[in-house]
């Protein structure tokens, strides 16, 4: 008899292998944005840059819409967990609410940041991209306002001024990615960025007084 035939190896997608593919052509698209912009980016110029082969970058993303997003979702979690984590190197409590200012600006020079600005501004003139960015922008807003509603809660303690907390984060996001987009998008050079945090954690501090104050008066009645 002759020896019993060797099991058969299942060929086809490896996860682990397509996992792997996947990040690099992930990372390559950030780099490709934040370095050449939305215009020059490329499912060609993606695949060069992450060292794989077009097809199988185009086997996860069959189109430019579908990577530019699949990029985007991918910067958008780096550049939250980065912020998160300068957050919590801050003690606990008011501190951490005035040090968010910080945090969002540096989380804003990153190049995932970078990515992601040039994809929201491309979404005002790619009519194909413009179709599908609002269910990204959309579920990105609502994982925001979960952030800062435990912003409120955490940090402040005061739930019930969670509308005054959220506002005044809306206008930290607003006030610093339009520096970043002087300063860092741009390349433009300005004094103005330190007196901008300035202005943004004195007014976060003046807050937060005022609520341990409201807290205090509420405790002694």
């Amino acid at each position: 008899m002759g020896e019993p035939a060797k099991p058969k190896v299942p060929r086809g997608p490896n996860a682990e292998r397509r996992a792997s593919t996947r990040a690099k052509i992930l990372a390559a698209g950030v780099k490709c944005l934040a370095e050449f912009g939305y215009a020059a980016t490329s499912t060609p110029l993606v695949a060069k840059m992450a060292k794989v082969s077009r097809g199988s970058l185009l086997h996860q993303f069959p189109t430019k819409v579908d990577l530019i997003l699949a990029v985007a979702e991918h910067a958008w979690l780096i550049q939250r967990d980065y912020v998160r984590a300068e957050v919590a190197k801050r003690p606990t409590g008011r501190e951490q609410f005035i040090g968010g200012v910080q945090a969002v600006w540096k989380g804003l020079q990153l190049p995932e940041a970078i990515a992601l600005m040039e994809v929201m501004i491309a979404a005002r003139s790619d009519a194909e991209l413009a179709e599908r960015y609002d269910a990204f922008a959309d579920a990105r807003e609502a994982g925001v306002s979960r952030t800062r509603r435990r912003m409120a809660i955490g940090q402040l303690g005061a739930p019930e001024h969670f509308s005054e907390v959220d506002a005044m984060a809306h206008l930290t996001s607003a006030a610093l990615r339009g520096l970043a987009l002087e300063t860092v998008f741009i390349g433009r050079p300005t004094d103005s960025a330190a007196k901008v945090l300035a202005l943004l954690e004195d007014m976060r501090r003046r807050f937060a007084d005022e609520v341990e104050a409201e807290q205090a008066k509420a405790e002694d009645v």
